[in-house]
Order: C-alpha cells, then sequence, then structure tokens
C-alpha cells in the first residue's frame, strides 16, 4: 500500500523587519555658568572712594578756571549770611546766662575771719569765674565792634540794627561784671540783668541808627589798638600755617601768582605794613582761600581761627 502523500507545512512568512530607531544626536556638555563681575566705571569708583561724584570735582575745576569761585567770605556769606550772625550772638548769650547762673547757685565759702569776710566779699571761684566771664564779653566786644564800624561805613542799615543791641548790652555786662568784682555792685544784680536782657524787647529807630556809647578811656583805647596789632599778626601766622597744609601742586601756583609778591612782604614782616598792604594782603588770601573745596571751606567756617578770619575781614576787606 502505499504511502500517505506528506502534508505540506504552510510556508512562514519572515517576520517584517521593522525600521531601526534613529540616534538622537549627543546633547551637549552643559556649560558652567560664568558670574560676569559689573564692572564699574571710572567716575562711580571715585564717588565710592572718594563720597562726591566726579562730575561735582569737574565742575568746581570749571569754576576755577572760568574764574567763578568767589572769595572765602562772598562763599560764607552765601552760605551762611547774618542768620549765622544772628544765632551765634544768641547763643553766646545763652552760655553767659548759664555762668552767671552756675555763680549765683555755687556754695559760698564762710570765712573763720570775720575781717577776711569783710575785705573780699567773693569766694575764690566766683571771682575766678567772674573773670573768665569778663575776659569773654571783652572777648565778644573786640569782634563785634570792627564788624559795627565796618557796617556803619559801608551804609548797611540792617546789619547795624542787628549789631547794635548786642554791642550795647555786652557794654553794660563788662561794666557791671567789673563792679561786682570791685565790690560796687550785688551778685545778684549781674543776674536780674541779664534776666532783664532776655526778657526786654529792643526798639529800632526806622530812619537812624546811634553810634553805641563805647565809655572806653584813653587807655582802653589804646588797649584795643594793640588788640588790634595783635589779631593782624595772629591772623598771619594762621594763614601761614593753612597755606603750609595745602597740596604742592596749589602751593606752587600760589608762588607763581601775581599776589604772591604781597604776600610775601606782609608776611615775611606783618607788624611793619601799613593798612593799605594789609588790605591787598586780606584780599590775595581771601581770593586764594576761596578757591578751596566746600568741604574744606565749612570745616574752616566752623573752626575758632575763623572768628579771627572775619574780624580781620571786616577791617581791611
Amino acid at each position: 500500500m502505499p504511502l500517505p502523500a506528506t502534508p505540506t507545512v504552510p510556508e512562514q512568512q519572515a517576520p517584517t523587519a521593522k525600521p531601526a530607531i534613529e540616534a538622537l544626536p549627543p546633547s551637549a556638555a552643559p556649560q558652567p555658568e560664568v558670574e560676569v563681575e559689573e564692572t564699574e566705571s571710572y567716575s562711580g569708583l571715585y564717588a565710592k572712594k572718594s563720597g562726591k561724584p566726579l562730575q561735582q570735582v569737574y565742575g568746581h575745576i570749571d569754576r576755577i578756571s572760568q574764574g567763578e569761585i568767589g572769595s572765602l567770605l562772598e562763599r560764607y556769606s552765601d552760605r551762611f549770611g547774618h542768620e549765622l550772625d544772628r544765632d551765634i550772638i544768641v547763643m553766646r548769650k545763652d552760655d553767659r546766662i548759664e555762668k552767671i547762673a552756675e555763680i549765683r547757685d555755687s556754695p559760698t565759702v564762710q570765712l573763720l575771719n570775720q575781717e577776711e569776710e569783710e575785705e573780699s566779699h567773693l569766694d575764690g571761684e566766683t571771682l575766678v569765674e567772674l573773670n573768665s566771664q569778663l575776659e569773654t564779653v571783652e572777648g565778644e566786644l573786640r569782634r563785634l565792634k570792627p564788624e559795627y564800624q565796618a557796617a556803619k561805613q559801608d551804609g548797611d542799615r540792617e546789619l547795624l540794627r542787628e549789631l547794635r543791641p548786642s554791642l550795647e548790652q555786652l557794654m553794660s555786662e563788662r561794666k557791671l561784671i567789673k563792679a561786682v568784682i570791685a565790690g560796687e555792685a550785688d551778685l545778684d544784680e549781674l543776674l536780674s540783668s541779664a534776666e532783664d536782657d532776655d526778657d526786654g524787647d529792643y526798639e529800632e529807630e526806622e530812619t537812624y541808627v546811634a553810634e553805641p556809647d563805647y565809655e572806653e578811656d584813653e587807655d582802653e583805647e589804646d588797649d584795643d589798638e594793640d588788640d588790634e596789632e595783635d589779631l593782624f599778626i595772629d591772623f598771619v601766622s594762621i594763614i601761614d600755617t593753612f597755606l603750609g597744609e595745602l597740596p604742592a601742586d596749589q602751593v606752587t601756583a600760589f608762588t607763581k601768582s601775581a599776589g604772591f609778591d604781597t604776600y610775601r612782604t606782609v608776611a615775611s614782616d606783618p607788624e611793619s605794613a601799613d593798612d593799605d598792604d594789609r588790605a591787598e594782603f586780606f584780599t590775595v588770601v581771601d581770593t586764594l582761600l576761596g578757591g578751596m573745596p566746600d568741604d574744606a571751606v565749612i570745616e574752616f567756617t566752623q573752626s575758632e581761627n575763623f572768628e579771627i578770619y572775619r574780624a580781620i575781614g571786616a577791617i581791611y576787606s
């Protein structure tokens, strides 16, 4: 019997090949972030270092080169004016009143010897305070009197009205202090006089300003002239020291200026300089110092030496 036919096995179709997956391009390695430091301009660095913008410094130099910087007294007057004079007078008046009150309230020493008590009506500490107060008052008179005389010559009626009450009060106070020291007046009179000056109102005349009666004898007038002479000598010494602190380039420029000959002549012998030379000397110095930076001007005008500077300016400017 024939063998059965071998069944045909259906051909298996080969699996369809799947499309190959495309490889992704390699990702770029992350770049480290670089912190970019903000570079400051020269003007910014200068402002941080010096405390003022560079443009302000350039502007100051431009004003100097164009002659727009005024003298030191002009800049002081523009910045402060007469209002500061009035404030200073009031503050010093308050200081004097406080000192007088301290003298009154201070304990007195009971002397064991009755004869010594009769001879010395004030204890030693009180006398020291009174003499110190007298020196302060006389110093104020020496400072204000030249300003008053200069204002009278210039016809500055507003300044005259401001100075006259203070001058009269100071002269009255000086006279009373001397009387208390000499035993001719009581200490309470000095205190009550200061309180009356504080409470009283001063009557001003609109059309006429009388000159204060200084009530000074010839010896006191001679002392004032000597004080004025000494004041100018002190002024020259102050300016000479001040110029020595300026930068070398400014000193060199000043020595080549037209006013240096006047400065050198007067500074070498201030006692022999006449009024014209002194006036020219002050003009040269005032113009030179007027070119200082604002911070230097403020510092100088707040110093004790500036009182002498202003007093000399009132006489010779």
